[in-house]
């Protein structure tokens, strides 16, 4: 552990026992700790003593009798020594002043501006100040009997006195070492804190929210974060801490290391390891941990397994007494941490504390660490202040940049990586200059930033690269479901690919309102990826969406090589066309199919009377209709999206017919909403649908073949006052899971038979005569018709609960 000094080159020292000046080099060897003693007095007991004790603590103090080399100048390793540690003790005993080699090595350690702690080890301060009348008075009057060291008593009596006025120790029992040993500990360790951050803004507050949540009540909400089902286990000293590249992990990590590192035997901070892992270097890494852990200095190896080895044997013969803190940074996979981290043995070490950085939080469920933090930034004060700091050496706005200022930093979206480069990018510059980089910003990220977050986007797979370019390109902001709903029909796995997306903090978490979020860079660099395909397969920017709306929508859909999700007003129309136009595969090509269609008139002039024919559909997968002038969906049969996955219908009220719908049998989800003018509906051998949903359709009279709907799953239906079932019968129906009527719903006999995953039933029919279900037994809510005029209710093996009988009421 060496001190700051070590990072000094070649420096000039002043002699203390020659009077000359020398020069030290780098290469000399370093000290933590100087032990200041007169050997014949305490060198057997209280300074060999501290010495083994600092040395268990793995903190390198000088005691000349152990220190001593073949070949060495003496008065210059101990000038080495004092120059280079970063704290000295000074054992003050009864005959300390008869060595001219003692007072020497104080007048230096005063000289080197380090840290003293006298320990007075049968003389008190008082002895130190009056050199004339103390305990140190013979020893000076020898010197001037003798004429010896005439021109430094003066200097000596000085620097004793100097030390009398130090709050020290006085030594008398194996106690007061402790106390000794505990104070140059914190000294070192304070003398030799990691570098955090030039401006650490707010960083006091990050690390007191972090020791909240993990240290103490741990994180809240973490496992629904993660899909954890699994309770955080209080007695796990293994934290994780996660968050894109460039928010701050490292720096917090670094304050939380310097300030809880004296609270721990031994420390080990491993940096980078991602990196050093991608250089096949991770041996390195095992031998500093055992460096720093176990005081192996002997060890060196290139063998990842022969490092593990080294660890598992060095954890189980680890005293009892010993706990570590180990911060292990930056790391993408498990495997790292296997390598590094022994889990097993690491779990039981309840003393000890292990924190852990990444990008991806799948990387710490995989390793069995549910206890974690998620780092989202900093807030807009704080964002400001620390952009000021970089930008003005000071913390608040120079007069007249304010709204720059605060432009700056809504750029940077709370990412302390871009508060920082941008800061200083425009630090000293014109007003002038800010304005014209404020533009370049919103373009293009400035290469320091994209570089850090360039190393999340390279760690997907090739469908979350493409999945991601969307959300940059068209999603951001947009409701999920619509983004969800595109995705599926290019054919992707989005729900796997937004979780990793998530997991990796290049997407932020589901907001309330179910919108994808995603930070401004990230955008940026998504975006940025698309344009390098080649050709270019998404379209987004103003200029090119402008030429595809003067092509008008029938040219548009004829383009090739294109994935555009846009809407426009089509004037030929008198319609917003929103669509999804080509389907990328992973390697980035794209075929010109129309994949997602909403149509949505506000603004009729004439009424279309159905779907224009040239409307490609033979790849359409979604569509969507809202206030639609169509009095049908398609001229012809030949026109039906065969496709077609999901098919909503919302407030068409001209709409008479759905004719067709019998023939898409890849339809999953029919939804059919505020069409007063529908008065059939047809469903027939639909094998693959599975929700249906009819509201607020008051003229609609019929719908049949909901009994071939062999894969249903959900069925409402609301508000249709002219509906009727003589009877409903359902039989077999594997996949029901729920039914829903309102009393706007006339049904006569409701029959159901058969459904083993049904588990509700709403029921709000009043002309209800006899109800019958059986063999239903995940049921476990059913309407209460007993003060209804329902004249014969049976119900045979259903509910888990409440209908283990078969149950006939006669009213």
């Amino acid at each position: 552990m060496a001190s700051s000094s070590s990072s000094l080159q070649q420096n000039q020292q002043f002699d203390a026992f020659s009077g000359k000046r020398r020069m030290v080099c780098e290469s000399a060897r370093l000290f933590d700790v100087f032990i200041n003693h007169r050997g014949p007095d305490v060198k057997q007991t209280l300074a060999l003593q501290l010495y083994n004790s600092l040395h268990q603590l793995g903190i390198r103090a000088f005691l000349d009798s152990q220190e001593k080399q073949l070949g060495d100048s003496f008065p210059s390793t101990i000038q080495t020594a004092i120059s280079s540690a970063s704290v000295h003790v000074a054992i003050f005993s009864k005959r300390y002043a008869e060595s001219p080699w003692c007072l020497a090595e104080l007048v230096l350690m005063l000289q080197s501006q380090a840290k003293i702690i006298p320990v007075f080890y049968g003389v008190k301060p008082s002895d130190l100040r009056h050199i004339e009348t103390g305990a140190y008075a013979e020893a000076f009057t020898k010197y001037r009997e003798k004429g010896r060291y005439l021109e430094k008593l003066n200097e000596w009596k000085k620097a004793l006195q100097s030390l009398s006025l130090i709050a020290g120790e006085e030594f008398n029992s194996n106690l007061h070492c402790q106390n000794i040993v505990a104070a140059v500990q914190k000294e070192v360790q304070r003398k030799t804190r990691l570098h955090v951050a030039q401006y650490p803004v707010g960083l006091n507050n990050l690390v007191k929210d972090f020791e909240k949540r993990c240290l103490h009540d741990l994180v809240q909400d973490f496992e629904n974060q993660c899909g954890l089902k699994k309770r955080v286990d209080k007695a796990n000293k293994i934290v994780g801490i996660f968050g894109m590249g460039g928010s701050g992990k490292t720096t917090l990590v670094k304050e939380l290391f310097n300030q809880k590192r004296s609270n721990y035997s031994r420390a080990s901070f491993l940096f980078d390891v991602r990196e050093t892992f991608e250089r096949r270097e991770l041996p390195s890494l095992q031998i500093k941990l055992l460096k720093d852990l176990f005081h192996r200095h002997d060890l060196s190896f290139t063998n990842t397994e022969e490092g593990v080895s080294y660890l598992k044997d060095s954890l189980q013969r680890s005293p009892a007494h010993l706990n570590f803190l180990i911060v292990v940074d930056d790391i993408d996979h498990v495997e790292q941490l296997n390598a590094l981290l022994v889990m097993d043995i690491f779990n039981r070490l309840g003393n000890s504390l292990v924190i852990v950085t990444t990008r991806d939080v799948g990387v710490l469920i995989s390793a069995g660490i549910t206890n974690g933090y998620r780092l989202k930034g900093i807030d807009r004060k704080y964002g400001s202040e620390l952009f000021c700091w970089h930008a003005f050496d000071q913390p608040n706005p120079c007069s007249g940049y304010e709204e720059l200022v605060n432009s700056f930093v809504d750029v940077c979206g709370g990412l302390p990586l871009s508060l920082q480069v941008l800061g200083r990018h425009v630090h000293g510059r014109s007003e002038d200059y800010w304005r014209s980089e404020l533009i370049q910003v919103r373009k293009a990220l400035p290469r320091d930033i994209k570089q850090r977050v360039r190393i999340s986007f390279d760690a997907l797979n090739a469908e979350e690269k493409q999945i991601f370019m969307d959300i940059s390109c068209f999603f951001g902001g947009r409701e999920q479901s619509i983004a969800e709903e595109a995705w599926e029909a290019s054919g992707w796995n989005c729900q796997h690919a937004l979780k990793s997306l998530r997991d990796k903090c290049l997407v932020e978490e589901r907001d309330i309102s179910s919108h994808l979020r995603i930070h401004d860079h990230l955008r940026d660099l998504g975006r940025e990826m698309a344009l390098d395909l080649s050709p270019p397969h998404r379209l987004w920017r103003p200029q090119d969406l402008k030429s595809l709306e003067s092509m008008g929508l029938k040219n548009i859909l004829t383009k090739t090589n294109v994935r555009c999700f846009h809407s426009f007003f089509d004037k030929s129309l008198n319609l917003q066309v929103t669509f999804l136009l080509g389907q990328s595969n992973i390697c980035g090509e794209t075929s010109a199919s129309l994949l997602w269609l909403q149509l949505m008139d506000t603004f009729i002039a004439e009424p279309l009377k159905s779907i224009p024919s040239w409307i490609p559909h033979q790849s359409l997968q979604y569509l969507k209709i809202i206030h639609g002038p169509f009095e049908t969906l398609w001229e012809n049969q030949i026109q039906v999206p065969t496709e077609l996955k999901s098919l909503d219908i919302t407030y068409c009220k001209q709409l008479k017919s759905v004719s067709g719908i019998s023939n898409i049998a890849k339809l999953v989800e029919l939804n059919i909403n505020q069409c007063p003018d529908l008065e059939e509906l047809t469903l027939g051998y639909l094998s693959c649908l599975k929700k249906v949903t009819i509201h607020n359709c008051n003229n609609l009279k019929g719908v049949s073949g909901i009994s071939n709907l062999t894969k249903l799953v959900k069925l409402e239906i609301f508000c249709c006052w002219k509906l009727k079932f003589e009877c409903f019968c359902l039989g077999g129906m594997k996949c029901l899971e729920s039914i829903t009527f309102d009393e706007s719903v006339y049904v006569k006999y409701f029959v159901l038979y058969g459904c083993k995953m049904l588990q509700t039933i709403k029921f709000g029919c009043v002309d209800l005569v006899e109800l019958s279900i059986r063999g239903c037994p995940e049921l476990n809510e059913i309407p209460d018709f007993r003060a209804s005029c329902v004249e014969r209710i049976i119900i045979d093996g259903c509910g888990k609960h409440e209908y283990h009988h078969c149950i006939v009421v006669q009213i």
